[in-house]
């Protein structure tokens, strides 16, 4: 089976989301997703971008060792959601989300394909339940860079904010992070942090693998991100979790994990994605 997304669905989703945009047009188009055919929807002026076939990839593998839930705390529009069922269909999946743009979108995606086993709770997941703004940048309702860190992107213009709900793990109900927890994606835009804190008792009784994307600090000078990432590192290390930088710049569909002590002051936009994973598990996610 192909590990690839193809390079047709790449032009069929930069083309149809132009069209998108001033059609406003609603459709689906038919993608082929590492073999797997997939309705994406064209809703609206969105659509769920078919890149990265690298994290195709890199899913493939987290799922292959680790059976049970996949939580998705950050769906946006789907991306990993799609991903996720073009590799394991029946595989249980719950997404958190805030945007109801974005909720809205998926709700489409779901239909079109008729995934099962699928569950999308309108909130972001953090330390505490709450009501939140959420910034937008780039004028486009369904930003995938959109952040609840009060300006998390100094010196970018917000287009517009929305008002959004954030669940905590006291709120959230018995049964939907039931075990097992096989595989967590976090893709938060800096809030990182709170996430592993609510997701404190999952990690420690389900031991999954993370898969979590952690923008640069850039230098020393960025004490807020420098001291998310110091929480984020002192959690897992009390877990007993071991850093995986995924590194995929230049490999196509490939990657290949760098151990790392610490995260670090960096600011290669390719360097920012890792995967956590539990000490006695290192030797089996990194065999071969």
């Amino acid at each position: 089976m192909s590990m690839e997304i193809s390079a047709n669905s790449r032009l069929a989703n930069r083309i149809l989301r132009r069209l998108g945009q001033f059609a406003r047009i609603n459709r689906n188009v038919a993608a082929d997703v590492g073999g797997t055919r997939v309705a994406v929807p064209v809703s609206a002026g969105l659509m769920a971008e078919l890149t990265e076939p690298w994290m195709l990839a890199l899913l493939r593998q987290l799922m292959a060792l680790s059976p049970g839930t996949f939580v998705d705390v950050g769906v946006n529009l789907g991306q990993t959601l799609i991903k996720t069922k073009a590799i394991d269909p029946a595989r249980r999946y719950v997404g958190f989300e805030p945007n109801p743009v974005c909720v809205h979108y998926v709700e489409e995606l779901l239909a079109a394909n008729g995934w099962p086993n699928c569950q999308i709770v309108p909130a972001g997941l953090g330390a505490s339940s709450g009501i939140v703004t959420l910034e937008l940048y780039n004028g486009r309702s369904g930003d995938s860079s959109a952040s609840i860190v009060e300006g998390f992107r100094p010196g970018e213009a917000v287009s517009f904010r929305k008002t959004v709900a954030i669940l905590g793990a006291a709120d959230l109900p018995d049964d939907l992070l039931a075990p097992p927890v096989g595989v967590i994606k976090i893709d938060v835009e800096g809030a990182e942090a709170d996430v592993i804190d609510a997701l404190a008792p999952v990690i420690v009784r389900d031991r999954p693998l993370i898969t979590m994307e952690i923008l640069p600090c850039y230098d020393d000078s960025r004490n807020d991100r420098i001291a998310r990432q110091a929480r984020i590192e002192a959690r897992l290390a009390a877990a007993d979790y071991r850093i995986l930088r995924v590194l995929h710049a230049g490999q196509g569909g490939g990657f290949a994990f760098e151990p790392l002590e610490t995260i670090g002051i960096h600011g290669d936009l390719a360097l920012c994605e890792y995967v956590m994973c539990p000490a006695e598990r290192v030797a089996e996610l990194t065999a071969g």
